[in-house]
Order: C-alpha cells, then sequence, then structure tokens
C-alpha cells in the first residue's frame, strides 16, 4: 500500500481491518473510560469499513481512521490518535490523506462527526476544512428529560 501521508515524519497508508485492530482497542478502551455509564460512545470499527493507518519514522503505530461509503460520500469516524502522539500532526496528516483519495477516486463528500460538547474537535475539524453542514440530535430512552417543552 503506498504511502499517502503530507508530513516527512508520519506515513498514512491505507489499511486492512488487521493492522488497525490493536488501536481500536486502544480507541475502545479509552472511549468507555471517558464515558460516564461505561459504554462507549462510538462504535469503534465500522463494518465494511476503509481503513488508514498513520506510523512514524520508526514504523510506530501512531493512529488510525475508519470510514464507510454511503451513497452520499465516504462518513469517517472514528479518527484515533495514540495519546502519546497527539498534537504532533497525527490526526491532521491522516485526513489530509483522506482527502487526497477522495480526490483520487473522485468520492463527491466527506464527512466526519464529532460530538456536539467537543470543541476542541470542531475546532480542529474546521482548521482542516470542513464545515458543519447539518446538526445530529440524539435521544438515550429511559433518561430523564433534560430540555424544557418547546425549547426550540
Amino acid at each position: 500500500m503506498s504511502d499517502t501521508g503530507t508530513r516527512p515524519d508520519i506515513q498514512v497508508q491505507r489499511a486492512r481491518i488487521e493492522e488497525v485492530r490493536l488501536l481500536a482497542e486502544e480507541y475502545r478502551a479509552e472511549q468507555v473510560a471517558a464515558a460516564a455509564d461505561g459504554r462507549p460512545s462510538d462504535v469503534p470499527l465500522p463494518q465494511g469499513g476503509i481503513f488508514w493507518l498513520a506510523r512514524d519514522g520508526a514504523a510506530e503505530l501512531l493512529g488510525y481512521a475508519a470510514g464507510t461509503m454511503r451513497p452520499i460520500g465516504c462518513q469517517i469516524g472514528p479518527v484515533f490518535t495514540r495519546s502519546e502522539a497527539r498534537r504532533r500532526g497525527v490526526g491532521e496528516a491522516l485526513l489530509t490523506a483522506i482527502q487526497a483519495w477522495a480526490e483520487a477516486t473522485r468520492v463527491p463528500v466527506v464527512e466526519i462527526s464529532v460530538a456536539a460538547d467537543n470543541t476542541g474537535g470542531q475546532a480542529f475539524l474546521g482548521s482542516v476544512g470542513y464545515v458543519p453542514r447539518r446538526v445530529l440530535m440524539s435521544l438515550t430512552p429511559g433518561e430523564p428529560e433534560t430540555h424544557t417543552p418547546n425549547q426550540w
């Protein structure tokens, strides 16, 4: 698989699911630890996914991104960077490689979701060119209402 990274110290390549399993387990454990109820907030690996893997010059695994093809384009998520590799450009390298792949394969739209309360993630995505197009609303059955009627 060819190198599609943009930084000389970070190489991003398309990967097979087997190659990202270790990082996916780290991602899942991090999500479980961060969730108040002990459940992960995202699915660690989309079924039928497309994967990208980031490594440094020593071939150490730094992070991965997963994508799923949809009728309108490619839905990215999750994007995970190991804690010790954060703020080194890994996420940007992954998303830049994905965008290059999308342009080369004529994928019309690349979408990625971010939690409403993740302002850092939203700012990061904005810094690499992503713009909000819609708001995803959710409800967890059985939880007490946290809004007042006619709030909207």
